[in-house]
């Protein structure tokens, strides 16, 4: 049984060996993104990544920080991690199935957190970003760029027919409401950037105050 408001992990089941390329089509600048992110966070000491999926984000945050932790709700997903980061030779990443809703470590644990394409897939993303503030260090920073379904006309009906397929969209985060919402949560947004594409990416990164 799924945790309240965590995606339901069987539709990553069945679809985990198309993911890179699905998301890849829908903005093909998430490789240069999350090349930019992991520059951001470099020099952090340890950084703990939620829904990490097949790894897009986790291959150039684990040539930047030290100590990666990168989790995932979806065994499939996590299979698809391990191989991608066994080809490239890191040895400085932990592997885990993970809840992003309910988080084992305590407070402080972390320096970074990165939640790439997570937040329009809950319910709750307030309480996501919450047990991420919690498990950070005072002044830690927050990634969570997020495909923003409701940017533009084209954008949602894209979101509707991905909706019709099965994807489990369910916040459609459009104009500001992405970083408001973060700032709601104790952090300071200090970079937001808008990357163009088929569904465009609302990229906010913000220190835990």
């Amino acid at each position: 049984m799924r945790a309240p408001g965590s995606p339901d992990p069987a539709y990553w089941r069945l679809h985990a060996r198309r993911y890179d390329r699905a998301a890849l089509l829908l903005n093909r600048r998430l490789p240069l993104l999350a090349s930019r992110l992991a520059e951001i966070l470099r020099g952090r000491r340890r950084v703990l990544e939620l829904a990490a999926g097949t790894g897009l984000f986790s291959e150039p945050l684990a040539r930047a920080i030290p100590s990666l932790v990168a989790t995932d709700r979806s065994p499939e997903m996590l299979d698809i991690l391990r191989g991608r980061l066994a080809s490239s030779g890191a040895r400085n990443v932990e592997i885990l199935l993970v809840d992003a809703l309910h988080l084992d470590w305590p407070p402080g644990e972390f320096d970074g957190v990165v939640a790439a394409n997570l937040l329009h897939l809950l319910p709750d993303p307030a309480a996501m970003l919450a047990e991420s503030r919690r498990v950070l260090v005072p002044g830690g920073l927050l990634a969570v760029p997020t495909f923003a379904h409701g940017d533009n006309p084209l954008a949602r009906a894209v979101s509707r027919l991905l909706a019709l397929s099965g994807f489990p969209i369910v916040t459609r985060f459009s104009g500001n409401a992405l970083p408001r919402l973060v700032e709601s949560r104790g952090f300071r947004v200090v970079l937001r950037d808008r990357i163009a594409g088929i569904l465009p990416i609302h990229a906010v990164v913000a220190r835990k105050e």
